[in-house]
């Protein structure tokens, strides 16, 4: 007899989920939900791509800087990213620059707006480094202490 409620509450439970069964919708209406159909889950999607790229981004920047500073330490900065044993993502464009004591390495990735730059250049006395993210497109031109206007800079990591 004590078993009855048990039953009885097991019978009105599978009726529940037999009836969400019957009234769910559709597999395919969850899975055109889920590939983006609603712009929310797209523009999730493109900011999640974006701090990624950012945590990839800023990794590199920081190996260029160490790298470059070894480097001068040596005697001079190194021309590309493979004489420092560095390779970018092949969704980023890049470039080196070498420049009157100063090296720069330029990433544009080609999804999205963003821009990136880390700078390592000896004043005379002392070597200085940057890292600044900003918006592609345009010339720009960084000053040896600054990121180039309109640029942030990035929280430099500890050497």
């Amino acid at each position: 007899m004590s078993s009855l409620p048990i039953l009885a509450s097991a019978v009105v439970l599978a009726g529940f989920g037999f009836a969400a069964m019957v009234s769910s919708p559709s597999s395919q209406g969850l899975e055109s939900a889920w590939n983006g159909a609603d712009p929310n889950y797209s523009r999730l999607d493109e900011r999640d791509a974006t701090l990624h790229q950012r945590r990839g981004v800023e990794d590199l920047l920081a190996a260029f800087t160490k790298g470059q500073l070894t480097r001068h330490y040596w005697g001079h900065f190194a021309p590309t990213l493979a004489d420092l044993g560095l390779t970018a993502d092949s969704s980023l464009g890049v470039r080196v620059e070498n420049v009157e004591g100063a090296t720069r390495l330029w990433l544009t990735p080609r999804r999205g707006s963003e821009a990136y730059l880390a700078q390592v250049n000896f004043n005379g006395e002392k070597l200085e480094r940057l890292h600044c993210r900003g918006t592609s497109g345009g010339e720009v031109e960084p000053k040896a202490d600054q990121c180039p206007p309109g640029w942030k800079p990035l929280k430099e990591p500890a050497l």
